[in-house]
């Protein structure tokens, strides 16, 4: 009776010894692979990468799936349910083909105010990380600085008189230089009384100001420089600033912005160039010009976008056009910018 009582006890001895074995090997990782094991631990910026890029494939397959089930006669509107009857058989706006899905593989941050004149920036930290690096790195002995401790270069167009987003950026960042671009407005800056208009940069500060460089210009499909005022295409500007890269590209034109990004791809594609050499856009999308701004149209400009790297990561709806829907921002991140602080682990 004991000798069965020992045996028993060791059967039940090595089973649990294998279990305990079994689940700590599991947990630690080295346990022989399962089928759909996991592993622990974050995702690196890579598979974050990886993952986006998957859903975003999707949102493009939805897409085209919503474009055919809801096609309209001659040229489908981009808000087609007008009338409460409507709103079963085209229950969607233009905005709909557009969802947000890449995710941003870092921090999303507001810079500048609340409200209009604000943006919102994907992963603000790994600029000011980079930042505070290169200023510490500028402080060692017997520094040289290289290639790529170049200057975060910010692009703003359409600045008018609200300069918070650039004050803020250049503020966080000490090794960003920001080119601001309005016609519209002039450089007068903080020299004027508050009582006058004070034109571009109301809001930068004195030890901002060095950093931000500013054309009274528009932005177009063609360089027009005996216009009043000039208009100049995106790579002409870039020309003659000495730019090959921009990291941070903010544009709020008014409906130009379909022209003016269209002549820019044109000159990408001639020279062969697959990639928008810029990190990331923020960008006001108007919807006021029926006549030239249709849902095919909008629909082609933003998927030649796409095919040039850009995916849409935030959105949000400017409320005080709500009750239009005709003026949305968007970011978009630059999904084959190899250039790119948002890569760096």
């Amino acid at each position: 009776m004991a000798a069965r009582l020992l045996q028993s006890c060791s059967i039940w001895f090595w089973i649990a010894l294998f279990f305990f074995t079994f689940v700590i090997f599991q947990r630690s990782g080295t346990v022989l692979p399962t089928v759909g094991h996991r592993r622990h631990g974050p995702l690196t910026v890579q598979e974050r990468f990886n993952r986006s890029e998957r859903a975003w494939e999707d949102s493009v397959k939805r897409r085209h799936k919503m474009r055919d089930s809801y096609k309209l006669p001659g040229i489908t509107p981009l808000f087609p349910a007008q009338v409460h009857g409507n709103f079963e058989d085209y229950p969607y706006t233009i905005w709909d083909f557009f969802p947000a899905v890449w995710s941003c593989p870092w921090d999303i941050q507001r810079v500048g105010r609340l409200g209009d004149g604000g943006k919102w920036v994907c992963g603000m930290s790994k600029y000011e990380e980079r930042a505070e690096r290169q200023t510490l790195e500028a402080q060692q002995p017997n520094f040289k600085p290289k290639k790529s401790d170049n200057a975060t270069i910010i692009y703003s167009f359409g600045v008018n008189d609200e300069s918070t987003f650039e004050e803020e950026m250049l503020e966080r960042l000490p090794n960003a230089e920001l080119f601001a671009f309005d016609f519209s407005v002039n450089d007068v800056g903080i020299s004027l009384p508050q009582s006058v208009d004070l034109g571009f940069g109301p809001q930068l500060l004195p030890n901002s100001r060095p950093r931000a460089h500013f054309m009274k210009v528009g932005l177009g499909a063609k360089d027009e420089p005996s216009k009043t005022p000039p208009f100049y295409t995106l790579q002409s500007l870039m020309a003659h600033h000495k730019h090959e890269y921009i990291d941070i590209f903010k544009i709020d034109v008014e409906g130009a912005e379909y022209i003016a990004m269209s002549a820019f791809m044109d000159y990408l594609q001639a020279q062969g160039i697959e990639t928008l050499p810029i990190g990331q856009i923020m960008i006001e999308l108007h919807l006021q010009d029926d006549e030239n701004v249709t849902t095919p149209s909008v629909l082609s400009w933003w998927e030649r976008l796409e095919s040039f790297g850009m995916r849409p990561v935030w959105l949000e709806v400017n409320l005080l056009a709500v009750a239009l829907g005709r003026y949305v921002e968007y970011v978009w991140v630059n999904a084959k910018d190899m250039k790119s602080v948002l890569l760096e682990e």
